[in-house]
């Protein structure tokens, strides 16, 4: 049965206007997913989901039903109120309170294909957002977060993964250090990126494991980041430009490095 609440001042919408602002998510460990589509596939993952609310001008019966059945809490609000938890200026009258998965760094330097993306110090939601959604693209294992990266769960890093944050592990790492020697006793090769780099595109090292490291928008990869780097790689720019946006650059270098480890184990 779904709920109706009318009263600005409930509780339940008190508690999900906090999660907007990153201290309440990391107290809560949840976040808030927007929209029709990653709802749904949020239904049809195996998230944790600990409420969803409609808008009252909202109609979709097999979502509601399968929310129902899963046994998801389920609020229905006038549009107004609706709004105002709306992270969006054009909202869909659907979103969920998703609760955050735990990871484990051990499980993820262990995964399947032996790709992952580190960022170092990204501050942009919507580039870091876009380049989970790309890591998904092209099968990595995971991404990890050092050097202060802007919270993953921020709305608009959500909008950007397109539901991708459901299916990519992601790690916010508290100890940088750590994170780079336990890459390296696992056996991953670091490739950091650089303008003083070799071009990516003629790059030949090959490795079974490889860890890539995006730099933040303004200061590039940190000094002990690059330190610990086995290689330096760049995108050759033969135009006027003098850098291209982090997730731009990301995506290139991402598919990049997938296009010769597909070509290696052919």
């Amino acid at each position: 049965m779904i709920e109706v609440i009318s009263s600005p001042s409930n509780n339940t919408l008190k508690h999900v206007k906090k999660l907007h602002k990153k201290k309440y998510r990391e107290e809560y460990k949840q976040f808030i997913l927007e929209g029709e589509k990653t709802v749904l596939e949020a239904l049809e993952s195996d998230c944790a989901i600990d409420m969803m609310l409609f808008s009252e001008a909202y109609f979709h019966p097999l979502l509601e039903e399968k929310a129902m059945n899963k046994g998801v809490r389920c609020i229905r609000l006038k549009d107004q109120l609706f709004g105002q938890l709306s992270d969006t200026q054009s909202p869909q009258g659907v979103l969920a309170v998703i609760r955050q998965k735990e990871y484990e760094l051990n499980k993820i330097l262990d995964s399947r294909s032996g790709f992952l993306l580190i960022m170092d110090g990204i501050k942009d939601p919507g580039n870091l957002g876009t380049m989970i959604r790309t890591m998904d693209a092209a099968g990595g294992d995971g991404v990890i977060l050092i050097n202060d990266c802007v919270d993953p769960y921020n709305p608009k890093a959500i909008r950007a993964t397109m539901g991708s944050i459901l299916r990519v592990p992601v790690l916010k790492a508290v100890n940088k250090e750590e994170i780079l020697t336990a890459l390296i006793q696992a056996g991953y090769h670091i490739v950091v990126s650089g303008l003083d780099g070799m071009d990516v595109f003629t790059y030949a090292e090959e490795t079974n494991k490889l860890a890539l490291v995006i730099g933040s928008e303004s200061h590039g990869v940190s000094p002990e980041v690059r330190k610990k780097a086995q290689s330096l790689v760049k995108i050759p720019m033969v135009g006027g430009a003098e850098s291209l946006n982090a997730a731009v650059a990301g995506g290139i270098l991402i598919y990049e490095f997938f296009r010769k480890r597909r070509k290696m184990d052919s």
